[in-house]
């Protein structure tokens, strides 16, 4: 048995006892576990620890001969109990599951990714006011970790080219432009800013088409359209 840390990001039935669950965690990267006889009340390991997006310790097999490892034990890392009893904050946690579960496929050991993931874990859980713009601004930062961040330079130019991640002074068939470039643009400058709902709307078009250009599928986000369906 391997004592591991790891972040929640989706869970699913199994049998009538058992679940299996996505993991990312900081020793293998994504993960998935089976977690034996957990749908039963006694016993020890509890289900609701299993939450989109909560902070665990685990004891798990590490048998590189089976395709599916096991949980031994299973406990709460940090108390997250403000991320789970805020529903909004409940839907930005899903919303950031189902995003790291499309991009995360296949992928190995992250420290730095991580870490990132686990502070806006930590940051959405203790945060008093949630900008509107929460699910922008974390799509434009995983895009850090995953290796095409937007450059910055010549922010001035008109269009932002989501093809080569830059600014240019001309049109091509991916860009950003006009009023959507300049809230783009305040984004990048990390403002704070107002943004009409269906700019945000488009702008969330134009990151599923940013990370589709770079390899990454992104798209049909069921949970992003729940939360602005509350937000118009």
């Amino acid at each position: 048995m391997e004592s591991i840390k790891g972040i929640v990001l989706h869970t699913y039935k199994y049998s009538e006892t058992s679940v299996i669950s996505k993991i990312y965690t900081i020793e293998f990267g994504l993960q998935s576990y089976v977690f034996k006889g957990i749908r039963n009340k006694k016993s020890k390991n509890k289900l609701n620890l299993l939450q989109s997006l909560n902070i665990v310790d685990l004891e798990v097999t590490n048998d590189k001969k089976r395709s599916v490892q096991y949980v031994k034990e299973i406990q709460n890392n940090t108390d997250l109990s403000l991320l789970f009893s805020d529903m909004n904050k409940r839907f930005l946690s899903l919303f950031i599951s189902e995003i790291l579960l499309k991009v995360l496929v296949g992928s190995e050991k992250d420290n730095s990714l991580f870490k990132f993931i686990e502070n806006t874990v930590l940051s959405l859980n203790s945060s008093e006011y949630l900008s509107k713009n929460f699910s922008l601004v974390f799509l434009i930062k995983l895009s850090s970790y995953l290796g095409f961040y937007p450059n910055s330079e010549f922010s001035e130019r008109e269009y932002f080219d989501l093809e080569s991640a830059t600014f240019v002074s001309e049109n091509s068939y991916y860009n950003i432009s006009g009023d959507n470039k300049i809230y783009f643009t305040s984004l990048l400058k990390n403002k704070n800013i107002e943004i009409p709902y269906q700019n945000r709307k488009e702008l969330i078009k134009f990151l599923q088409d940013f990370y589709k250009l770079h390899h990454y599928n992104i798209d049909q986000l069921k949970s992003y359209e729940v939360i602005e369906s509350l937000r118009v």
